[in-house]
């Protein structure tokens, strides 16, 4: 079985350190699948019993956002990092992952994207849903260069890689 190695950026916003990890290298492993073997078996390559990784993950299909990070210093989602295509690039070197780096941190790889949700609601992004219409018909009026202006904001994933490309 191929053995990998995955180098985490750990910690809370006054104690960040690296730490190694060996895995195997397991069919149609994603980073998600990673940190939950690790979550269910925390040594870390020095043999060492630590805590598990914290990070965020909701749909795992590459739709919400949450599990967004920094992977191999891109951003992108955990969920769709299959771990066999960054090997096949660099089979010999760690595979490194740390918290997105324009948000808050919280611990290890989780931030705090509030700012960003509160940007979404201060420029009304959506349509809203209560008390701003008749119920009995099929919505507000509103313009098509509105809508089609919504529309653009509303494919947004909130998952914050954006940020880091600035």
């Amino acid at each position: 079985m191929t053995v990998w190695v995955l180098r985490v950026y750990r910690g809370v916003p006054s104690h960040q350190y690296w730490e190694e990890f060996e895995l195997p290298l397991l069919p149609s492993m994603n980073l998600i699948s990673a940190f939950m073997w690790i979550q269910t078996n925390p040594i870390n390559r020095q043999q060492e019993k630590t805590t598990p990784i914290a990070w965020e993950q909701g749909c795992l299909e590459e739709v919400c956002g949450s599990c967004s990070m920094l992977v191999n210093g891109r951003p992108r989602q955990a969920c769709s990092a299959i771990i066999a295509n960054y090997l096949r690039d660099k089979p010999n070197e760690p595979m490194q992952v740390a918290p997105l780096t324009k948000f808050p941190l919280i611990r290890d790889l989780v931030v705090d994207r509030t700012r960003m949700f509160r940007a979404l609601e201060k420029a009304k992004a959506w349509i809203p849903a209560e008390g701003s219409w008749d119920p009995k018909t099929f919505g507000p009026d509103i313009s098509q260069e509105t809508q089609q202006a919504l529309y653009q904001l509303s494919t947004c994933m909130t998952c914050g890689c954006c940020s880091e490309s600035y």
